[in-house]
Order: structure tokens, then C-alpha cells, then sequence
């Protein structure tokens, strides 16, 4: 019963990423389509309700989970209860009459977790979804302050006794610091984590997305997922506009650089995300994509975009050059894009 039900899961599509990266918002996109299963929301309590692999249980360490963790009695557990707990696009719940299933998988303490995964579904595909550095930090910074992502109420040994997000490697040792150098080492930690891990994985298990280009380009961002995933496109997705609807866990509407309303708070960590980046544009650089621009100081000399006359910025500037603004994005993403 074990081997039927593992291989009841085939070629699994799991979303990875450092928290508030977006992940939800492509979660919920992909979900619409007509040949992926989920369980309907993130996997924390079917993971971790598993005796062995309880944070609490484990001693509050981290998220982390490492392969020797997958014992082939952790492994049929874990397919049969996302089988048992698996609905499709129009909700309705898994029977073995639907025999083997796509399942999408999204959780942000996953970001610590690829090698377990991978020997939990051997023949995953893994879509790492970043964003960019100021705006994901960030967020996180907002989670926190929100109170809104609490995961850990009663975190032994921290004094602010509530913990949100992600539970980090090495957390004990931002006992004394600041929130902004928690969310730092929160997206550091969670970015490093996936990029290891994906040097012990065929290249051609994974894809990388940017989260600008998920908002700018969702039909053309969700086809090329469908494609490396191996599921029929969708031209035209009828059930997509030309934005993408808000997530579930948004906490203010979108706009364009609405980091800098915690500027002053970023500036103080501009080291610490320099450093956390590195990785991060290597990764990007190596798999053909577009890097963030590394001098993070340069972003902090713009200014809210609402406050900037858009006639100082070069109309013919071309619309793939870093717009004149100061914003670090690219013109097409900016100025050129706000027009």
C-alpha cells in the first residue's frame, strides 16, 4: 500500500523561496491550472504533525529538515496524507479513482527543506522564486510588525516571546538584534539554503522566476513554468488578466517602491543584503537571468516614485537600461512602465 500510494504522486511541482517573496501569489496562479492537485494551502501541520519531524520536538533548532530525516516510513506517510488532503482546481477532493496526481506543494519553510523534499519525491521539479532583495526584506519587516505571521507565540528564549516566519538556522544568535536584521538573516538563510541544495540537483529539475516578472507577465511567466513542468499551456488563460489578482496573505496594495518607507531601517543592514545577494545574482548569472544590482547604496538614493517628475526621466532611455530615477530597476519596470 506504501509503493501504490508513493507512486500516486508523480513529478510533483514545489514552489520554493525566501518568505514574502511572492510565493503565494504564484502558489494561487498555478492552482488554477486544470492537472495540478494541492492540498489548498500550505503544508505546515501535515509535516510536521509527523512524530520526527516537529520543530518543537526537535528542540525550537530551526525549520530545517535534512534527508536522513525522509526514512521510508516518513516518505509513505507523507504521500499518503497529501493524496488524502490533495483537491484540484474546482475543489474536489482526491479518490483513487483519479490515479496519479500532479501535486503542487508551497511552503516557506521549505526554503530549508530541498533535501528532505527531494528524497521525499525523488522526481520533483522545483520552481525558485526570488525577488528583489530591498523589497523582499522588507516585507518580511512588515510581517513581523503586522503580527499577522506569527508561528512560534512561544519561541523559548526569545524575549520578544512571539516569532514570525520562517524559524531560521541559527536564530539564538539575533537574540539581542534589531527586526530589520532578523528579516535580513531570514532571507539570507532561506536563499543560500535553496541555491546549496540545487547544486546536489539535475539542473534540469529546476527553474528559477523572477516575482517582477510573475507581476508584469503573468500569462508568459505561468506558461514557462508549465512548460519545464511538463503541463499543457495555456494561451490566453482566460482565468488570468493582465494583472494578477491580490494573494491571500497581502498585507497593502502593491506599488512601486514601497520599500522606501522603511528606508532608514534597510540602510542600517545595506552590508548584510549586499553580502545575502551575492548568491543570489551568482545563481541568477549562472542560469541566464537578469542579477539585482549589487551596489545596494545606489537604491537608496531614490525617492518615492509619486515625487519624481517623470519629464526628468530620458523619454528615449532604452526600456532594458537601469531607469534614471535611481530606483535600480530597470526603466521598463519604472518610469517606463508608469507612463
Amino acid at each position: 500500500m506504501a509503493s501504490r500510494s508513493r507512486s500516486l504522486i508523480d513529478r510533483p511541482l514545489i514552489i520554493l523561496s525566501a518568505p514574502r517573496a511572492g510565493s503565494t501569489l504564484l502558489f494561487e496562479a498555478l492552482a488554477k491550472h486544470p492537472n495540478l492537485w494541492s492540498i489548498g494551502g500550505e503544508s505546515h501541520a501535515l509535516i510536521e504533525h509527523i512524530p520526527g519531524l516537529s520543530t518543537l520536538k526537535r528542540g525550537y533548532v530551526s525549520n530545517r529538515l535534512e534527508k536522513i530525516d525522509a526514512s521510508s516510513e516518513v516518505i509513505s506517510l507523507l504521500h499518503s496524507k497529501f493524496l488524502k488532503q490533495s483537491i484540484n482546481h474546482n475543489g474536489n477532493q482526491y479518490t483513487s479513482e483519479y490515479g496519479s496526481i500532479r501535486l503542487l506543494e508551497k511552503t516557506p519553510k521549505n526554503a530549508l527543506r530541498v533535501d528532505f523534499l527531494n528524497e521525499v519525491f525523488p522526481d520533483a521539479k522545483f520552481v525558485y522564486l526570488v525577488r528583489d532583495p530591498l523589497e523582499n526584506v522588507s516585507s518580511i519587516l512588515d510581517a513581523w510588525r503586522s503580527k499577522r505571521f506569527i508561528t512560534y507565540p512561544s519561541l523559548p528564549l526569545w524575549p520578544k516571546n512571539q516569532w514570525s516566519l520562517l524559524l531560521s538556522d541559527n536564530w539564538k544568535d539575533y537574540l539581542g538584534s534589531s527586526l530589520v536584521e532578523i528579516a535580513t538573516h531570514q532571507w539570507t538563510n532561506a536563499n543560500k539554503s535553496i541555491i546549496d541544495s540545487f547544486e546536489k540537483i539535475d539542473s534540469n529539475r529546476v527553474t528559477t522566476v523572477c516575482y517582477q516578472d510573475l507581476v508584469n507577465t503573468p500569462n508568459f511567466t505561468l506558461n514557462k513554468i508549465y512548460e519545464f513542468a511538463d503541463l499543457e499551456l495555456i494561451p490566453n488563460n482566460s482565468s488570468m488578466s493582465s494583472t494578477l489578482p491580490l494573494s491571500r496573505y497581502t498585507l497593502t496594495t502593491p506599488q512601486a517602491d514601497k520599500w522606501l518607507k522603511n528606508k532608514t531601517d534597510l540602510s542600517q543592514v545595506r552590508s548584510q543584503i549586499e553580502d545575502g545577494l551575492k548568491p543570489v545574482n551568482e545563481w541568477l548569472n549562472k542560469n541566464g537571468l537578469e542579477p539585482f544590482l549589487s551596489d545596494i547604496s545606489v537604491r537608496f538614493s531614490a525617492e518615492k516614485l509619486s515625487s519624481i517628475d517623470c519629464g526628468s526621466v530620458e523619454p528615449r532611455q532604452s526600456r532594458n537600461e537601469i531607469c534614471a530615477c535611481g530606483s535600480g530597476k530597470k526603466f521598463k519596470y519604472c518610469h517606463g512602465k508608469l507612463r
